[in-house]
């Protein structure tokens, strides 16, 4: 959706993509890995592969968790150590206070981060919201960040901007997601239980073949209230808040090896009148020229995939990541 939609490193990049590692198995993500307590007493789950520095730290989109990384965590970690993390609500990390603004994001995974005895500086990567919690944590601890890559990442105010653009579409954006917090809010009031007549609708089943202990875990995970308010509480909050927090913490990053990686397909997939899908698209690439503009080294490469990009066009991430990478440890 758009609310939640930014010589040595060539030596690297070919490697990668000759000795490119099979994606992990979906049972690697059938439980949690580490559970790294935070000083609160809550738990966020953390994947780490591989050896060696700078740490890569993968954050997901909404609504996702380290599970969405699987196709180029194993690939990116020949290179590296990259740890992918739930964040609070998602996949296994326990649920967290509200509001799940940029800030209350960058707050746990340092404090996650620091538990676990991981030092930085990192390579922080972020796709679509999570280059939100990139953008912010470069920003207010850039001593702790070495390097970024931010996959089509959302940016601040870009509901706000999409809307001046593409009123038609963003109007349409604005209803189907509507549609879906009508179901959980349902759910939340008391208004549907399992086995109602909608409940398959609005909280489909999991896809067939997953062991029954993990389809049930994730039929109460994704139906667990204090859950579905995290959810809703990041989206809520980026429009005005995580934006505000980006906007006061706003700062140059020199030059800092950043790449944005922006997917053409973006803006084409939400329909609505021709002129505004061409709005659409010169809005989020204006978005992205601004993320890359952070640094003097920033760039924003296009990438003819959808949003996804880390699943259509995997190499396109894990180039952009080992360059990042390479750079980094060119300056040692």
């Amino acid at each position: 959706m758009l609310r939640t939609i930014l010589a040595a490193a060539c030596a690297l990049t070919v490697t990668a993509a000759a000795q490119a590692a099979p994606p992990l198995p979906m049972e690697a993500y059938y439980a949690p890995h580490r559970l790294v307590p935070l000083p609160d007493g809550r738990k966020i789950n953390l994947f780490c592969l591989g050896e060696g520095s700078p740490t890569v730290v993968l954050d997901a989109g909404y609504g996702s968790g380290s599970s969405a990384w699987r196709q180029i965590h194993p690939t990116l970690a020949e290179t590296t150590r990259v740890c992918a993390f739930d964040r609070a609500g998602n996949e296994f990390s326990d649920p967290g206070p509200l509001p799940r603004s940029a800030a209350a994001v960058v707050a746990d995974e340092r404090a996650m981060l620091k538990a676990a005895g991981i030092r930085g500086p990192y390579v922080l990567v972020g796709h679509s919201m999570a280059g939100l919690h990139v953008r912010l944590y470069a920003s207010k601890y850039p001593k702790e960040v070495a390097g970024a890559v931010l996959v089509d990442p959302s940016n601040p105010r870009q509901k706000q901007r999409f809307a001046a653009a593409a009123p038609v579409s963003s109007a349409a954006d604005e209803k189907r997601f509507a549609a879906q917090r009508a179901c959980s809010q349902r759910l939340l009031d008391g208004r549907l239980k399992a086995g109602d007549p909608d409940y398959a609708t609005c909280f489909p089943a999991p896809v067939a073949g997953l062991p029954e202990a993990y389809r049930a875990n994730l039929v109460a995970r994704r139906t667990d209230p204090a859950r579905i308010r995290n959810l809703f509480s990041e989206v809520d909050s980026m429009p005005e808040v995580s934006s505000a927090e980006i906007e006061k913490a706003l700062r140059k990053l020199g030059d800092l090896p950043w790449i944005v990686l922006t997917a053409d397909g973006t803006a084409r997939a939400f329909g609505g009148p021709p002129e505004e899908g061409a709005a659409m698209a010169r809005v989020w690439s204006e978005m992205h020229d601004e993320a890359a503009a952070l640094s003097t080294r920033g760039e924003n490469r296009h990438v003819d995939a959808g949003h996804y990009i880390w699943a259509t066009k995997p190499q396109a991430v894990v180039d952009a990541v080992n360059e990042v990478v390479a750079a980094v440890r060119a300056r040692r």
